[in-house]
């Protein structure tokens, strides 16, 4: 603290007490539940399926076999590359041997070199095309669909399966134009309040969640733009895409209204950063505190209840005594 405050003497300063979601309301909205994580699955190669292993609603974890293709054919197709391999190794080896010996020519041994890259490039395929014939779970999940049976051709590329994610459950909701902007600095600037919770019907209770994906582009019947958020799925409670949710959503009261608005003598810019003062009612000592400020409202810095310096920052030292200033009856 500075020698230069003098401790003795208590400067009166003007206070007015912080409140969170001042000129907020609730509101709740329809939403709709969709997988969080969601891959439709499908073999890289083409073939008669073998055997399809799971069935909608299965538990699998990550590298589970979930199905397989007749490999038969697979099989002999690396079976040639293979011979093919070793015969071209063998030239390659010899040609090798003899260019040093000036038996063969340059250019032999180049085309020896380049057939026998070859087929240790083709075999590479073969042995990636066998591997492919197994359908593995990319991740822990849930299987969510079969779009396939045992004994279809399946294409590559082709879907067999759908998997999605069993830790966490996305809902997605449409809200007016006018509050969007007043939900993303909640969700940017104050993580000690939710700003965003959801309800299922099958409980009620209502769970904290956070902002996924905003569209960009709004609904051309309704205006509105939809946004998906995210939250892990609640204990022993069954939650499956496109069932209906209820989203509660803090929003100012006014769309103008998006934090405590104050004057620009209690705001202190240096270096970038806007600072405001905080009365310390227990201490009569005033405290220097970083904020974040927006079109004059402090969005993020300040507790509930914390007794801001509205006026005459400029001429406050941080750590100097204070009493908060009361009106005189007349004055």
């Amino acid at each position: 603290m500075s020698s230069d405050i003098p401790q003795a003497e208590f400067r009166p300063v003007k206070v007015t007490q912080f409140v969170y979601g001042q000129g907020t309301r609730e509101r709740i909205l329809p939403g709709e539940v969709r997988a969080s994580d969601r891959a439709v699955l499908s073999f890289r190669v083409a073939g008669e399926i073998a055997n399809i292993l799971v069935s909608p609603g299965d538990e699998v974890r990550m590298g589970d076999p979930l199905a397989t293709l007749d490999p038969a054919i697979y099989e002999q197709q690396r079976a040639v590359a293979k011979a093919q391999f070793e015969l071209a190794k063998v030239l390659f080896e010899r040609a090798s041997n003899l260019v040093e010996q000036g038996v063969v020519s340059r250019g032999d041994f180049d085309q020896s070199k380049s057939e026998f890259t070859v087929a240790q490039a083709a075999l590479d395929k073969a042995n990636s095309d066998l591997t492919y014939t197994r359908l593995l779970a990319p991740y822990d999940g849930v299987i969510s669909k079969r779009y396939m049976r045992v004994f279809q051709y399946a294409q590559m590329q082709e879907p067999v399966l759908g998997i999605q994610t069993e830790s966490a459950v996305d809902v997605s909701f449409q809200l007016p134009e006018q509050f969007i902007g007043a939900l993303q600095r909640l969700n940017r600037f104050d993580n000690d309040h939710a700003a965003i919770q959801v309800k299922f019907d099958s409980r009620d209770e209502w769970f904290v969640a956070g902002l996924k994906e905003l569209n960009t582009v709004a609904d051309p019947d309704t205006g509105s733009y939809t946004l998906v958020v995210t939250l892990p799925i609640p204990e022993q409670l069954n939650v499956l895409p496109g069932m209906a949710a209820s989203v509660k959503a803090v929003l100012p009261s006014d769309v103008n209204d998006g934090g405590l608005k104050v004057s620009e003598g209690a705001i202190l810019e240096s270096d970038g950063q806007s600072y405001v003062f905080r009365w310390l009612e227990g201490l009569n000592r005033v405290e220097k505190v970083p904020v974040v400020v927006e079109s004059n409202r402090i969005i993020k810095g300040l507790n509930d209840g914390d007794w801001l310096v509205v006026a005459g920052a400029s001429e406050l030292v941080d750590g100097q005594n204070a009493v908060r200033w009361i009106k005189e009856r007349g004055l």
